[in-house]
């Protein structure tokens, strides 16, 4: 049975620099240079996941640690729930 964790996070508004870096350590990101000649994809923590409504994520149970670790170092408010699909 795979577990997988949902969480609801809020960024306090108007703090973009936390959101940014919250978005760059957790998602993958395209990193572009000399006005976009250069172009590559950074690898974030999570390489699966889903993202059903702003602010809500859902990813597998091994990712929870370190999430957690983020969004407290970050002081990002969260909740998460554990979830397990029962019907494939």
């Amino acid at each position: 049975m795979n577990k997988k964790v949902l969480m609801i996070y809020q960024i306090p508004e108007g703090d973009a620099i936390r959101r940014i870096t919250f978005n760059r350590k957790v998602f993958a990101y395209n990193l572009q240079s000399h006005n976009g000649k250069y172009k590559r994809k950074s690898q974030g923590l999570l390489t699966e996941y889903e993202k059903p409504i702003r602010s809500c994520i859902i990813f597998e149970y091994k990712y929870f640690p370190k999430i957690k670790e983020i969004c407290e170092k970050l002081a990002i408010s969260y909740k998460l729930y554990e979830i397990i699909q029962i019907i494939d």
